[in-house]
């Protein structure tokens, strides 16, 4: 069966792998716009089945061999006991303990935290490097690069913020950023902190122990993609300096990413042979491959997930984005 994939970020080069080992014959078409950060955060401390998610990608991760680096982590806020028990099955080693250089109690996780080299992923993965437009006729849908029509079975849409520009799907584009700082505790470019009492997250930057780290969490600014976005750093730096001490800005910036109404990722059949997966909301390193395998085994099995199906959102007409579902 012929495939083709609008785009070729996590979700696209995930399709493209998934789909090449089961034999099909695969395209992936993607301008190459979107500049793509050499690492991103895969964590297995979700909620509910999006752990799941994080699981299906991670094996997926060691069976295409991308780099990873595992740290420890440092959960601050209240977790409940269920969700200790969800992540402690997942085979994480979680202990409550007081940590000194911050100042503060918190569940220190093992196993639960890495970086993945997302860019060998996407890199590795052959593509039109064109824009693609979708057109549709008797409920069935075409492609088209450079005005010529792409011949192909199945097609699936997957290119994140320019989801609903391609066709309509009722989801949103945001701009998502972080800060690059130097720091005088080195360990935090060793460690992960996800701080839900003053809501700030932060990751190694080269994992090596500099006094570099990435800080984050600010508002997502809905915006069409590609738009020149000014964000102030201070929103979420000055909270971070109330716990991490030496912080100074050197960098801020980031990309847009696609939120649905419930900022839940979702997949789904738009038309007799087009399908749709996105809705990554900020967290697509650990739940993009997971999703891309769940979209096909709907397609090609017929098996459902009825929380990530796009149809729950139907009748929805407009709405506001929410907070980032890896956001405990």
């Amino acid at each position: 069966m012929k495939v083709a994939i609008i785009g070729a970020g996590i979700l696209g080069s995930s399709l493209f792998y998934m789909l090449k080992e089961a034999g099909h014959d695969t395209i992936v078409i993607d301008p190459r716009i979107r500049r793509t950060f050499p690492s991103l955060i895969h964590s297995l401390l979700l909620k509910g089945k999006d752990v799941e998610l994080a699981r299906t990608s991670l094996d997926f991760y060691r069976k295409v061999r991308i780099p990873m680096k595992e740290f420890p982590s440092i959960t601050l806020g209240k977790v409940s006991e269920d969700l200790i028990s969800l992540w402690s099955s997942e085979g994480v080693e979680i202990k409550e303990q007081f940590v000194d250089w911050i100042n503060a109690s918190g569940l220190v996780a093992i196993g639960g935290d890495r970086l993945v080299y997302i860019k060998r992923l996407i890199d590795s993965v052959p593509i039109i490097r064109e824009k693609a437009s979708i057109y549709s006729s008797n409920g069935k849908a075409y492609v088209k690069v450079n005005g010529k029509s792409i011949d192909a079975d199945i097609v699936i849409l997957s290119a994140g913020p320019w989801n609903n520009l391609l066709f309509k799907v009722n989801t949103k584009s945001y701009y998502c950023w972080a800060s690059l700082v130097t720091t005088e505790e080195r360990r935090l470019d060793s460690i992960f902190i996800y701080d839900y009492e003053l809501n700030y997250y932060s990751r190694p930057f080269l994992g090596i122990g500099t006094n570099t780290a990435i800080v984050g969490d600010g508002e997502a600014i809905e915006s069409p993609p590609c738009k020149k976005i000014k964000v102030n750093s201070e929103e979420v730096l000055s909270k971070a300096r109330k716990r991490l001490k030496g912080l100074f800005n050197i960098y801020t910036n980031g990309e847009f990413c696609e939120g649905t109404p419930d900022m839940r990722p979702a997949y789904g059949k738009l038309l007799d042979n087009l399908y749709y997966v996105g809705g990554l909301d900020g967290y697509g390193a650990e739940v993009g491959p997971g999703m891309a395998k769940l979209l096909l085994d709907f397609i090609f099995h017929g098996h459902e997930t009825k929380e990530y199906r796009l149809e729950r959102f139907k009748g929805i007409i407009d709405f506001k984005l929410g907070k980032e579902p890896h956001e405990i």
